[in-house]
């Protein structure tokens, strides 16, 4: 029987939706390896009050299957549902959620699951295997849409078979041997079949639970219930009555009576208001914000847990035609982007140490490919760091047919017809960290004699521009990753994936080498042999890093901020950071 493991393996990869925008919590758990030593151990505590915490976008839904963002996944997922296994930050192993006991044959393809007993939804309905088949169908349906989890829920692109036994047992059946069943067990979080089976039915499910919906047609299986909801601005959540989870003394959790998430863009705005205690918790603050809350003797406490799992990468539009088919104009940059030592001279040219060391101000490390460093199971041991070196992106420049021309003050570089190689990089307008990175790479670039314009534009447009109409030259964003597993980076890696950034859903690989990555990740999937498994995940990061389709710059440190009041507060380096463990969080008497 298998409860617990040491490794994380979540393997939902979150579509960069705000990653380094929230300010409440964002990805999921890894090690906490560089945590403070000021976050205080696990202790039982006593029920009562409201903690307020802020995101900087708006959840969308509560419908964590239509979940694209991490606000949203905030939202819904880790406070209206429980998912059959719970991980643990503190101890690195996963705990039973909703299933009390879990195992899988020898095979690797056949999971055997038990639920706890009495387990209730949040209107007091019982909730049963009936519900975990429920939600299985609703997310494979392509009538829903889910945009992540459907992708992380299929197994070498066929969706799991689900057999009841009984109310409380059932089997999962996968299409093929798997590594470990944690990394989908850990992303199904529970919803109600008497209540959305019928919007099912009717291929409605999509529309079910929107961020206006009355609070009362929500029914959860997690920690709280909607209270109440101001769309774009605030969420008020109070404690569902019958969640399953109690602390060792046997009290019921959650301990706190409401939670609160308020949707607060201005980093200034968010820093005054955990100075004055308005607010309670809040993830991702500023480098700035950090150093002020340490030396200043307030309420407000501040930690920096060391590298997250999330990454800020740039990338070029490698697209050929938009999601519709129509072709791109502008195939004279795409010629550029397309040429691989264009991507690595580009590489060459930008000076992490002193993003990371300066403009990051020492807490962020230095990228040189698309795994954090903060992943130290699976990061690959023997990967060639990216050289600061001018003159190898001059000489890379130079063999690919590119000139230099200008001054040495003021060069320009132009291409094998001429023309000026000028490319403007869209980078969020809400996201100071990543505009201050842009402008050293714009200064770093323009020594090739590259002009580079930085284009600030909103969130929402970025998105747009990525995953729909690809019009765009390059790109300062990154991955919001939520597990330390190989096969969490499948909405990345795969050239069929949503995710797969620089060209997206590509019917075929558009490239051997893409090709050559879809052969590595299927394998590592299925492939029993940790060792044997960890050398086909290493292959794959040897190829992404030499062909460059996304420039590594920096895995930016998780800083977290709390109330002094607040206890049992463990931020993780992974996501939700803060909230991973809101259940046990409660307010010191």
């Amino acid at each position: 029987m298998l409860q617990a493991k040491r490794t994380t393996l979540i393997t939902l990869l979150i579509i960069l939706a705000g990653l380094y925008l929230m300010g409440c919590g964002q990805a999921q758990p890894v090690s906490n390896q560089a945590q403070s030593s000021g976050i205080e151990s696990k202790v039982s505590g006593v029920r009562g009050g409201n903690l307020t915490c802020r995101l900087t976008t708006p959840p969308k839904s509560f419908n964590y299957v239509l979940s694209a963002d991490e606000s949203t996944i905030v939202a819904a997922l880790y406070m209206l549902t429980s998912r059959l296994v719970e991980f643990d930050h503190r101890t690195q192993k996963y705990v039973p959620g909703l299933a009390e006991s879990w195992s899988m044959a020898a095979d690797g393809r056949t999971s055997d699951i038990k639920l706890r007993d009495g387990l209730k939804f949040s209107d007091g309905d019982g909730l049963t295997t009936d519900d975990v088949i429920f939600t299985l169908a609703a997310i494979y349906d392509e009538r829903t849409g889910s945009p992540a989890f459907r992708d992380a829920l299929l197994v070498g692109g066929k969706p799991i078979e689900a057999k009841k036994i009984s109310d409380r047992e059932m089997q999962l059946i996968f299409p093929q041997p798997v590594a470990s069943s944690e990394p989908y067990l850990i992303n199904l979080g529970i919803l109600p079949s008497h209540i959305l089976d019928a919007d099912f039915k009717a291929g409605k499910f999509a529309e079910a639970w929107k961020i206006n919906s009355p609070p009362s047609s929500i029914v959860s299986s997690g920690p709280f219930i909607v209270e109440s909801a101001t769309p774009g601005e605030k969420i008020v959540y109070a404690r569902n009555p019958n969640y399953w989870r109690k602390d060792e003394a046997g009290t019921q959790l959650p301990y706190i009576d409401q939670f609160t998430i308020e949707v607060v863009p201005d980093a200034n705005n968010t820093f005054v208001r955990l100075s004055q205690s308005t607010l309670d918790i809040a993830d991702r603050i500023r480098p700035a914000d950090l150093n002020e809350i340490t030396k200043t003797a307030g309420a407000t406490r501040a930690f920096d847990v060391g590298p997250g799992l999330g990454i800020d990468h740039l990338w070029f539009n490698l697209n050929t035609a938009d999601s519709s088919g129509t072709p791109l104009a502008n195939q004279v940059k795409r010629s550029w982007f397309a040429n691989k030592a264009f991507r690595v001279a580009v590489a060459s040219a930008i000076d992490r140490e002193s993003i990371t060391k300066i403009t990051l101000q020492g807490m962020a490390s230095p990228l040189y490919g698309f795994v954090s460093p903060a992943n130290k199971i699976w990061l690959s041991p023997n990967l060639e760091k990216i050289e600061y070196s001018l003159a190898k992106a001059e000489a890379l420049l130079r063999d690919a047919g590119f000139k230099k021309g200008g001054t040495a003050e003021a060069p320009v570089l132009v291409d094998a017809e001429n023309r000026p190689v000028e490319f403007s990089l869209i980078v969020p307008a809400e996201n100071e960290a990543r505009k201050l990175t842009a402008a050293v790479i714009q200064q770093d670039l323009a020594k090739l004699g590259i002009k580079m314009e930085i284009a600030p534009i909103e969130f929402a447009s970025v998105s747009e521009r990525w995953t729909k109409t690809y019009d765009y030259d390059a790109i300062l964003l990154g991955l919001s990753q939520t597990d330390i597993e190989p096969s969490s980076y499948a909405n990345f890696l795969l050239s069929s994936a949503p995710a797969h950034q620089w060209q997206p859903k590509q019917k075929a690989p558009a490239t051997e080498w893409e090709a050559r990555v879809d052969e590595l990740f299927r394998a590592q999937a299925i492939e029993l042999n940790q060792e044997k498994r960890k050398e086909l995940f290493i292959q794959i990061q040897k190829i992404m890093r030499d062909e460059m389709p996304v420039v590594p710059i920096a895995a930016r440190h998780i800083l977290s901020a709390s109330n002094a009041r607040v206890a049992n507060f463990s931020p993780s380096s992974v996501f939700p950071y803060s909230l991973w463990n809101i259940d046990e969080l409660f307010i010191k008497p």
